[in-house]
C-alpha cells in the first residue's frame, strides 16, 4: 500500500510551522532492522521504513480494549479475586466434615472436566495474547499491546490539560528564550528525521514550565513538557537534543501504550494467585501480608525491570535521532556522567539524594545509562558521519567527565 503524506507540524513557540516535504512511504509487509533504519539520513533519497506496528496474519480481528474500561476493571478485578478467595475459605471453614469429604470426592470424579475447562480457558487467553503481539518500530522487539494509538491520543490530551491546569500560572510564554531554544532544537530533530512515518502521527508541541523540578516528560500525543529545573542542567544544545530525542522516542515507539498493556497483563495473571492466597491461607491477616508480598515481588521482578528496559530502548533510539540531526552525541554520555558526579558529590557531603537502589527504580541509574550510551557511541558516530554532518571537535566532552569520575572514585577510597 502506498501512502502519500504531506503534513505540517510545529512546536509551541515557533511562529511558522515546519513544512514537510511530500514523501512516499512504501509498506512492504516487512520490518526492517534497526541498523537498516538507522542509516537513513535526511540527505538520502530512498527509505525502507519499518511498519509502525506489524502483526502476523490472524484468523480473528484483534479486539482493542477501551482504556477507561480497563482503568475501572483493573482494581475491581483484584477486589473480586480477593472476595472470591476469601468467600471460598469462609464457606469451606463452615462446612461439616462429611460435606467436605463429599466435595473432595466430587472433585476427584470430575477432575477431567475441570482440567479440560482450564485448558479451554487457558487456550483462549493465550490466543488473545498472541493476537495482540506487535513488533516495535525500528528495534523489532515483540510486545503485547491492547490499546490503539487513537485511544492513547485521547487519554493523553486529557493528561495534557490536567498538567497545564496544574501549572497554568507557570507556563512560559512562547517568546521566552527557553521556549525558543527548546523549539529550535526540537524542530531540527524533526527536520532531520522527517522520513520516519511515526513522526506524522503526532501533534508535536513543547511546553516549558517555570518550575525547579528536574524532569521532562512526553505524552503519547507528542506533547513534550519540559521543566525549568531540567533546562538548567543542560550546558549546550547537544545535551538538550539528546533528552528531547529520548522523549520523542518514547512517543514514536508508543511506550505509554505498551507499558499500560504490560501492566494490565500482569494484573490479569496474578488474579488466580491472589484468589488462591485468600482461599487457602488460614486467616485474613496472613492472607493480607502474603497479598502485599506478592504484589511487591511482581513489581520488583517484572514491572520495574520492564520499565527500565523501555528507558534503555528510548535512549538507544534517541541517540540515533540526535546523530541524524548532526548533534554532538558524545554530550549524551557527558550529561549522564555529570549527573553521576553531582550525585556522588552530594553523597560524600552527606546531603540527601533522590537516588534509590537500581532494582527499585523505574529508570536505569545515571551510571548505567552513561555506560550503555558509551557502548552504542561508535555506531552513533558512524551514523553521524554517514549523514555527512560536520566534523566534531577534537575535544571530547566525555574525557573531562571521566577524569573527574576517576578522581572522585579515588578520593572516596582514600577517605
Amino acid at each position: 500500500m502506498l501512502c502519500s503524506i504531506a503534513t505540517r507540524c510545529r512546536f509551541v513557540g515557533i511562529s511558522s510551522p515546519i513544512s514537510w516535504r511530500p514523501t512516499i512511504f512504501s509498506y512492504h509487509g516487512t520490518t526492517a532492522s534497526f541498523r537498516t533504519l538507522s542509516f537513513v539520513c535526511r540527505r538520502t533519497n530512498q527509505i525502507n521504513p519499518a511498519l509502525p506496528s506489524r502483526r502476523a496474519i490472524q484468523t480473528t480481528r484483534p479486539q482493542n480494549v477501551n482504556p477507561l474500561l480497563m482503568a475501572v476493571l483493573r482494581p475491581v478485578s483484584k477486589v473480586a479475586a480477593v472476595l472470591v478467595g476469601r468467600g471460598f475459605r469462609k464457606w469451606w471453614q463452615s462446612l461439616p466434615k462429611q460435606k467436605r469429604k463429599l466435595f473432595i470426592q466430587h472433585l476427584h470424579r470430575n477432575i477431567r472436566i475441570y482440567i479440560f475447562g482450564s485448558i479451554i480457558v487457558g487456550s483462549a487467553g493465550y490466543s488473545y495474547y498472541e493476537n495482540h503481539i506487535t513488533t516495535t518500530p525500528f528495534t523489532g522487539r515483540k510486545r503485547f499491546m491492547v490499546f490503539t494509538p487513537n485511544q492513547l491520543f485521547t487519554i493523553s490530551q486529557e493528561m495534557y490539560h490536567e498538567e497545564m491546569a496544574q501549572f497554568a500560572n507557570q507556563k512560559m510564554p512562547a517568546d521566552h528564550p527557553m521556549v525558543t531554544r527548546v523549539s529550535r532544537v526540537g524542530n531540527r530533530l524533526l527536520q532531520a528525521n522527517n522520513k520516519i512515518p511515526q513522526l506524522y502521527t503526532k501533534v508535536w508541541t513543547v511546553t516549558v514550565i517555570d518550575d525547579p523540578t528536574k524532569n521532562c516528560l512526553v505524552l503519547p500525543s507528542g506533547d513534550i513538557i519540559m521543566f525549568r529545573g531540567m533546562m538548567d542542567l543542560f550546558e549546550n544544545d547537544d545535551q538538550l537534543a539528546t533528552i528531547l530525542a529520548h522523549e520523542m522516542s518514547h512517543a514514536i515507539l508508543e511506550h505509554a501504550a505498551e507499558q499500560l498493556s504490560h501492566g494490565y497483563l500482569l494484573d490479569t495473571l496474578i488474579l488466580l494467585p491472589l484468589a488462591v492466597i485468600w482461599a487457602f491461607l488460614p486467616s485474613d491477616g496472613i492472607a493480607a501480608v502474603t497479598h502485599w508480598f506478592l504484589l511487591r515481588v511482581v513489581e520488583v521482578l517484572l514491572k520495574l525491570p520492564y520499565s527500565r528496559s523501555i528507558e534503555d530502548e528510548a535512549d538507544s533510539v534517541g541517540l540515533q535521532l540526535a546523530a541524524k540531526a548532526c548533534y554532538d552525541v558524545r554530550e549524551a554520555s557527558a550529561f549522564w556522567g555529570k549527573l553521576c558526579l553531582q550525585e556522588e558529590i552530594r553523597k560524600q557531603a552527606g546531603m540527601e539524594t533522590d537516588s534509590v537502589p537500581a532494582f527499585l527504580s523505574t529508570h536505569p541509574s545515571n551510571s548505567s545509562r552513561q555506560a550503555r550510551i558509551d557502548e552504542q557511541m561508535p555506531d552513533a558516530l558512524k551514523l553521524r558521519e554517514f549523514c555527512q554532518c560536520s566534523k566534531l571537535t577534537d575535544k571530547d566532552p566525555r574525557l573531562e567527565i571521566r577524569k573527574l569520575q576517576e578522581y572522585m572514585k579515588k578520593n572516596s577510597l582514600v577517605t
